[in-house]
C-alpha cells in the first residue's frame, strides 16, 4: 500500500498550522512511548493533521472485515523500519494491521509493482490482495490489473467498493479508471 495519494491527500498540508515538537509529546505521553520524541515530526504531523480521517477509516474497516493486514510500498518505508511505521499507523488505530513493508529496488520497467511482485513471490500463503495506489497506474495494470485501485487523493467509497470485491473474490465490475477532484 502507498501513503501519499492514499491516505494522504498530495495537497494537504495543515501540519505546518500546528506545533509539531508539541505534537511529538503529546504522542510520547498518549502512547507511553518517549520513542516519538524522537520520530521525524514532519512526518508524525503529516500523519496526524493531513491523513484524511474518511480514508483512514474505509482502511480499518477493510482489514477488519476481511481479517486483512498491510504491507506497506510507499516511500514512506525508505529509510524506515517496520517497528516505526507501525508507531506511525499507530496514531490511527491502525498498527496492528501493519506486518510488513515490500523491498526497494531498481527493477525497470516494472518499479513499483516489481517491489510487491517480488514480495507476493516471496510469499506464496497470500491468496488475496488489494494494492492501493495513486501512481504507476502502467506497471500495476500490467501486472495486477485484478488486484490495483488506483486511488486519486485518497481511498474512497469508489475505491473501498472496487477493493472489497477483489478482496471478495467476486469478478470486478468497477473501471479502475482515474477521477478527478469533482468526484471525491
Amino acid at each position: 500500500m502507498d501513503i501519499d495519494g492514499v491516505l494522504q491527500p498530495p495537497s494537504q498540508q495543515n501540519r505546518f498550522k500546528h506545533d509539531l515538537d508539541q505534537l511529538r509529546g503529546s504522542l510520547a505521553k498518549k502512547f507511553n512511548d518517549v520513542s516519538y520524541l524522537d520520530m521525524d515530526k514532519y512526518d508524525l504531523g503529516a500523519i496526524y493533521y493531513d491523513w484524511r480521517k474518511d480514508a483512514v477509516d474505509r482502511l480499518r474497516r477493510l482489514c477488519e472485515d476481511f481479517d486483512a493486514d498491510i504491507v506497506i510500498s510507499s516511500d514512506w518505508r525508505s529509510r524506515k523500519t517496520v517497528s516505526l511505521l507501525k508507531a506511525y499507523f499507530r496514531i490511527h488505530g491502525l498498527h496492528q494491521f501493519v506486518i510488513d513493508m515490500t523491498n526497494e529496488i531498481s527493477r525497470a520497467p516494472h518499479y513499483r509493482a516489481g517491489e510487491v511482485e517480488d514480495y507476493i513471490d516471496a510469499h506464496p500463503e497470500i491468496e488475496r490482495f488489494v494494492i492501493f495506489d495513486d501512481s504507476y497506474k502502467k506497471e500495476f495494470d500490467h501486472l495486477f490489473k485484478d488486484q490495483f485501485v488506483w486511488t486519486y487523493a485518497y481511498i474512497t467509497e469508489l475505491d473501498d467498493r472496487r477493493a472489497r470485491q477483489i478482496l471478495s473474490g467476486v469478478p470486478i465490475t468497477q473501471e479502475n479508471e482515474p477521477r478527478t477532484k469533482r468526484d471525491l
